[in-house]
């Protein structure tokens, strides 16, 4: 609880292009953002199903799997979704120093220029870890700090309906950014189920937007 506090304070204290926790907008808009890609024989489908639907949303990529992998990274860029900043090996944030995390960040930065030809302006933290020191190097970069508004524990593995119906069962709200992971093809199959019952409520889907 008192975490969840911490954040709604920081959400309204914080302009949006500072740190962003949800999107408050009159439209029924979602927006959904994959964490720890992109990941061979995952992000294909994950991809195919976003066209199935129409739908484009933000990879907060790791940095190491991209360099692994940039025709992956190509393959998102080509289908105009938003490309943001995951760090480059997922360390635990909380653990290193400030120095380690500013290298994690634009090692990664430095990874989708060279292979997007475009910057990057978003980060969002490992396991959502922030402070304030950090926080306020993001802005002097220009770079927007972003959390999530809702969660979806596909990292728990458990089956696809499961997942779907926690979210079903706490109804999402316009403007939420609905965090998921594509290390694994149980988004997919949660997704499969979900969209096409948020399409039937009324929302739309969009990525974020680089802001700077």
């Amino acid at each position: 609880m008192l975490g969840k506090l911490k954040y709604l304070l920081r959400s309204i204290i914080l302009p949006d292009r500072l740190f962003l926790l949800s999107k408050t907008q009159q439209e029924k808009t979602l927006y959904l953002t994959f964490d720890d890609g992109p990941v061979p024989g995952v992000i294909e489908r994950l991809l195919d199903l976003l066209d199935k639907y129409q739908i484009k949303v933000t990879f907060f990529i790791i940095g190491s799997r991209a360099e692994s992998n940039p025709d992956l990274l190509h393959e998102i860029h080509k289908r105009a979704h938003t490309i943001a900043n995951h760090s480059y090996s997922h360390p635990a944030f909380h653990k290193i120093s400030h120095t380690e995390k500013i290298i994690e960040i634009d090692k990664t930065n430095l990874i989708i220029k060279q292979i997007t030809g475009k910057p990057c302006t978003l980060f969002r933290a490992p396991h959502g870890r922030w402070d304030k020191r950090l926080i306020l190097t993001l802005l002097l970069k220009k770079i927007t700090a972003v959390h999530w508004s809702r969660d979806s524990q596909d990292f728990l593995k458990e089956p696809a309906n499961k997942i779907a119906e926690r979210l079903l069962k706490q109804p999402v709200k316009s403007g939420d950014i609905i965090l998921f992971h594509d290390d694994n093809t149980r988004c997919i199959d949660a997704l499969d189920i979900l969209i096409p019952q948020w399409l039937a409520q009324g929302y739309c889907f969009s990525a974020l937007e680089h802001k700077y």
